[in-house]
């Protein structure tokens, strides 16, 4: 796929909007496709493989927690690795040529043994391609962890031998905000963070005609606030919003690029299979 028919599918088939936050994260993953071309990357924590389109000119490998695949029913994804990825990445020391972590991190018991395992199988030259929620409600509970400072990142990094990194903010102050507004809004209205529909299917579930009744005053209330809320962030973001700066310090998230030590020399394998026989543990 070119780069534009990339764009593309990032946008209507993501769902990705047009708003500086995603711009950086599809030039986060570009960057990761050029830099991988021709060579061997690992998604690591891939769910359902929504960025392999990006690695079509690689060798892609995927690997995932059974509990992220029970969790999220992902049962019919066929992965390269089946277990956790902040305990062990089952490939040889020194034979990839980059690891893609998106929207994992905050997810991991361990994220610094992740990091460990991401800078021993990485071949010198190699590069680790991060991009983790700072700013971000909870989600996929109970496997939400922690929410990484830059600081922590660099730490981690440093620990496990990367001396070569750089870590931005995905967005700007003014956007992280616009995110979570009409969100907090219908969280505190409603005193959940579910959606009215979930709301309504569960008092259905019970029985409790009474208790939708009562509620439907408050669904309307919060609808409306909700879509005022979003009106609101819209002019907010096109008169302030001029995406993240170096000392942003409220983003929605990192992007992260971390490079381990050396000159990379890429090998050439036939194929996936090729790969592996060579190299899994």
């Amino acid at each position: 796929m070119t780069k534009a028919e990339l764009r593309e599918y990032f946008i209507k088939k993501l769902g990705f909007d047009r708003g500086y936050q995603s711009k950086n994260v599809f030039e986060f993953l570009m960057t990761a496709s050029e830099f991988s071309k021709g060579g061997v990357i690992l998604d690591a924590g891939a769910a359902r493989q929504r960025y392999k389109p990006f690695f079509e000119a690689s060798i892609y490998l995927t690997q995932e927690h059974d509990a992220g695949i029970q969790l999220k029913n992902m049962h019919h994804v066929k992965y390269d690795f089946i277990n956790p990825i902040d305990e062990k990445i089952p490939l040889k020391d020194n034979c990839l040529d980059a690891v893609l972590s998106t929207s994992v991190m905050e997810h991991l018991r361990y994220p610094y043994n992740f990091i460990l395992e991401a800078y021993r199988v990485l071949k010198p030259g190699g590069k680790l391609f991060i991009n983790v929620q700072f700013v971000h409600p909870e989600h996929e509970t109970p496997f939400d962890f922690n929410r990484p400072t830059r600081f922590g990142l660099e730490r981690w990094f440093k620990d496990s031998g990367f001396n070569e990194y750089i870590i931005q903010p995905s967005s700007s102050c003014t956007e992280t905000i616009c995110h979570m507004l009409p969100i907090a809004f219908r969280n505190d209205i409603l005193r959940s963070t579910k959606c009215c529909s979930e709301i309504l299917k569960d008092s259905l579930r019970r029985n409790d005609a009474y208790g939708i009744i009562r509620k439907i005053p408050l669904f309307f209330f919060s609808k409306l606030v909700w879509l005022l809320s979003q009106a609101y962030c819209r002019l907010i973001r096109l008169l302030l919003d001029r995406g993240p700066h170096v000392e942003t310090d409220f983003p929605v998230g990192w992007i992260a690029i971390a490079t381990k030590q050396g000159v990379l020399k890429k090998s050439i394998f036939k194929d996936k299979e090729d790969f592996l026989n060579q190299n899994r543990l």
